[in-house]
Order: structure tokens, then C-alpha cells, then sequence
């Protein structure tokens, strides 16, 4: 083989795992405050992308602690309608959401177990022809009381 051949066949590697790398990435998203936030709630939060144009929006994140077992941890955003919504705890199935057509809103509440590390959540929807992720959202959970002003009313959009 040529040693143009060679560097021709490298050069379209690369580019191939470039773009794979691309449809793979995830957007890490920045925890803010939740509207409708419970006062007694363990967890509050609020998450999306940086860009408002991001397909998956966690809106609420709310977790709490069972008494003597699992607590509740309730989602909800917007998304893609009409495609599936996969949600993954540290790398393990939450829930999986059927997202009709036209509807962009989703919600998800079930009992998981959180210990007080840091937990990964992922969201991701997944194209139906190719199965490669058509929409990814990332963020970190990390359980800490709110504080009073965590709870106060956000300020004003702008």
C-alpha cells in the first residue's frame, strides 16, 4: 500500500471518530433552583443544557429520603416528542419514559437508594432508525438540605 493510501485511510479515521465523538458528547448542566420546590425536600434543583436550544431539558430534580429505605426521586423537563426518554442513575436504568408525539413534556418518579456521594444522571433519547443518541443531557446530584434562600422564589427572567 501507498504511503498516500496509508495517510488517506488514517486521515478518514480520524474524521470518523471525530464525528462519532461529536454525536456522542454530552452537555453538562448547571444545577439551578426549582419553582415548585418542597419545603421538607431533601433535594431541589433545576438543570439544563447551556443552550437554550438543547433538545433535553431537566426543569425539576427533587429527591426524597425514605425513612427506613429508598427514597423518591422525581424528574421532569421537555424533550424531543416522540421519542423515548432513557434516564440512567450513576450509570444504571431509572426509568424509561414514552414521550408521545407532540409532546414535549416529561416526567418520571420512582424509589432509588442515593447514599450522599455525588450521583451521575443521564438523560438521553435515542434516534429510531440509526440507535445513536439523538439528544443527551448530564448532571451531577449531590444530596444536601436546601438552604432557605435554595427555596426562595428565583429571580426574575429577563
Amino acid at each position: 500500500m501507498s504511503e498516500d493510501v496509508i495517510t488517506m485511510m488514517g486521515c478518514s479515521f480520524l474524521v470518523r471518530m471525530a464525528a462519532i465523538a461529536a454525536a456522542l458528547s454530552v452537555f453538562p448542566v448547571a444545577p439551578a433552583l426549582a419553582e415548585d420546590a418542597a419545603p421538607d425536600a431533601d433535594v431541589v434543583g433545576k438543570a439544563s443544557s447551556p443552550s437554550h436550544k438543547a433538545p433535553i431539558k431537566v426543569e425539576v430534580v427533587d429527591y426524597k429520603r425514605g425513612e427506613d429505605g429508598p427514597g423518591t426521586l422525581k424528574m421532569s423537563g421537555k424533550a424531543i416528542p416522540g421519542l423515548d426518554l432513557h434516564v440512567f442513575v450513576d450509570d444504571r436504568p431509572f426509568a424509561l419514559v414514552k414521550m408521545a408525539e407532540g409532546e414535549g413534556t416529561w416526567s418520571t418518579e420512582d424509589q432509588i437508594q442515593l447514599s450522599e456521594d455525588v450521583h451521575v444522571v443521564r438523560i438521553q433519547q435515542f434516534d429510531e432508525k440509526t440507535q445513536m443518541p439523538a439528544a443527551t443531557a448530564m448532571f451531577r446530584l449531590k444530596l444536601t438540605p436546601p438552604s432557605p434562600e435554595d427555596l426562595a422564589a428565583p429571580p426574575p427572567s429577563r
